[in-house]
């Protein structure tokens, strides 16, 4: 059935995700400021641990069937139906679709322009005029696929990975194809205009902070006996965080005699070689693997340090985080905040005025930064906080959806509406020639 109220169609490649919580915020602070939303994913998520706040979100969500990332009969006949239907009903746009789809310079795949084609329908059915994609990869590819099927525009979030992985000219394509582009840095932005032209309507987009969740507790430390220093991290265990770094810190400390503990929270790719870094370092009594938490957890981690370190670094790759989320949920918690100059790091951190700031890949300068707080645990929180007055200041949730809601709204605005076209059940007929 057509809606008669305006819908943004939001498409994300994995949802709920434990890791993409600033995603789920912003979602729900739209809501909260009168946006109506239809999720579209194209994986189900194989994790099924999640936010607890993923109940809190009101807009339908449809799942988008895939071949990936195991192949299953029904979802290749769903995906196989939809194309048939579009041989029927616009052969010429089918075929213009899948030239477009062939002559893109970047890796082909199939699933992708199945996917689009598939979601083309079902916004068309929705009387979605307007979709918004999270990432400028494979979300964004299946959107470009999408709008070369119905028309229907798109425009995009990009973040770190899906920048800075993406080849340059897919990426420009990108850029100059979606309505409007949104990152979370003005180092993205920068990067971004670099690539497209100052003409290309590229805009700075901060992830906000809810500070109804983010209150930082009330400590009482003696000046006599502060006890160990509590160092906390969080993120995804691989190779942009640095914790390998932050483990030979901690070993420096730990060889300078200085009592601390440490908690990492978080799960990836190198678990494994963290686990054993520890054992070989001996440090088995001071560091804690916490492993996945949700955000309410986590919070309860934050309550519980006196400091948040996070020592990202760029790859050899070329990638490299924005401005980690976890940073600004620290420094909203009124914890001193330690990490790398890098990106878009120091437009949030300043160094010895709301944090302190290190080189990347530099495991005796983080040292020295940890034990000048363990020994002077008033500077700690005199940094956490002008680090909380910093995100009062400039990266509330409200305050910075408020932009994102007025982006979409604006693109609601200049669209024609939508449609539904009437459903049609075929058999695979293209099967042979898939």
């Amino acid at each position: 059935m057509h809606t008669q109220k305006p819908v943004v169609g939001y498409l994300l490649k994995t949802f709920p995700k434990l890791s993409e919580t600033f995603i789920l915020n912003e979602m729900l602070e739209l809501e909260r400021q009168g946006v109506n939303l239809h999720v579209f994913s194209l994986r189900r998520p194989q994790d099924h641990t999640h936010h607890p706040a993923v109940s809190q979100l009101q807009a339908p969500v449809t799942y988008i069937p895939s071949l990936l990332p195991e192949w299953q009969r029904e979802e290749e006949t769903a995906l196989l139906d939809c194309l048939a239907t579009w041989g029927h009903r616009d052969f010429t746009t089918l075929m213009n679709t899948l030239q477009f789809y062939c002559d893109r310079p970047e890796d082909r795949r199939l699933n992708e322009f199945l996917q689009g084609c598939y979601l083309a329908r079902e916004l068309e059915q929705l009387g979605i005029g307007h979709l918004h994609v999270h990432f400028a990869n494979i979300p964004a590819a299946t959107a470009e696929i999408v709008k070369q099927m119905s028309g229907i525009p798109f425009s995009m979030t990009a973040h770190a990975k899906d920048i800075y992985l993406t080849e340059v000219s897919a990426l420009n394509r990108r850029l100059q194809t979606a309505e409007f582009t949104l990152t979370c840095t003005d180092y993205n932005r920068q990067y971004l205009t670099q690539i497209a032209g100052a003409e290309c309507p590229i805009h700075l987009a901060y992830h906000g902070i809810d500070l109804a969740r983010f209150t930082p507790p009330t400590k009482e430390l003696s000046p006599a006996a502060p006890g160990p220093l509590q160092m906390l991290s969080v993120g995804r265990f691989c190779e942009k965080k640095g914790f390998p770094y932050l483990l030979m810190a901690c070993h420096q400390l730990q060889e300078q005699g200085i009592d601390f503990r440490c908690r990492i929270v978080g799960y990836g790719p190198l678990q494994a070689a963290l686990e054993n870094q520890i054992e070989e370092l001996g440090l088995g009594d001071r560091v804690t693997l916490v492993g996945k938490l949700t955000q309410t957890e986590v919070i309860a981690e934050y309550r519980r340090a006196d400091v948040f370190v996070l020592p990202c670094q760029v790859t050899e790759d070329g990638d490299r985080d924005g401005i980690p989320n976890v940073l600004l949920e620290a420094m909203a918690m009124g914890l001193p905040v330690v990490s790398t100059a890098i990106s878009g790091i120091t437009e949030l951190v300043e160094w010895g005025k709301n944090g302190l700031l290190v080189a990347e890949k530099d495991p005796p300068t983080l040292a020295a930064a940890l034990a000048q707080l363990a020994d002077d645990r008033a500077l700690g929180r005199r940094l956490g906080l002008a680090g909380r007055r910093t995100v009062h200041q400039n990266f509330t949730l409200e305050q910075n959806v408020g932009q994102v809601k007025d982006y979409l709204l604006q693109a609601l605005l200049t669209q024609s509406p939508r449609y539904p076209i009437a459903p049609t059940t075929l058999s695979p007929v293209l099967e042979a020639l898939i």
